[in-house]
């Protein structure tokens, strides 16, 4: 329903459900997840020569993709390789192609 009334605009779901007492120790398996998360994705980007190009921040299992490529194909294939990594929850493509202005879809 959000995304619906979001429209064109990036909506990321990172709500999240935290036991009375184990804050601290979930916030250390969310963390060590982004880790193992950010291993994947910065080995996807050297495997497909894309790490000079695409930056990336990883939060809460969202990967927000960033930089500028050459082409559409480009982009969506990129998004599509992180996309199909362990743990990633959601993909913010706001990776930019050369001539064109940037898009997020998710």
């Amino acid at each position: 329903m959000a995304q619906s009334i979001a429209g064109s605009q990036v909506l990321a779901n990172q709500i999240a459900v935290r036991h009375p007492g184990e804050e601290n120790t979930e916030k250390k398996v969310d963390a060590d997840l982004d880790k193992s998360i950010e291993k994947n994705v910065d080995a996807v980007l050297v495997k497909h020569k894309l790490k000079r190009n695409v930056k990336y921040e990883v939060k809460s299992g969202v990967v927000t993709l960033n930089g500028k490529v050459g082409s559409q194909s480009e982009r969506t294939r990129v998004e599509q390789l992180i996309a199909g990594l362990p743990n990633v929850r959601q993909v913010v493509n706001e990776v930019e192609v050369m001539g064109q202005k940037a898009t997020s879809s998710d």
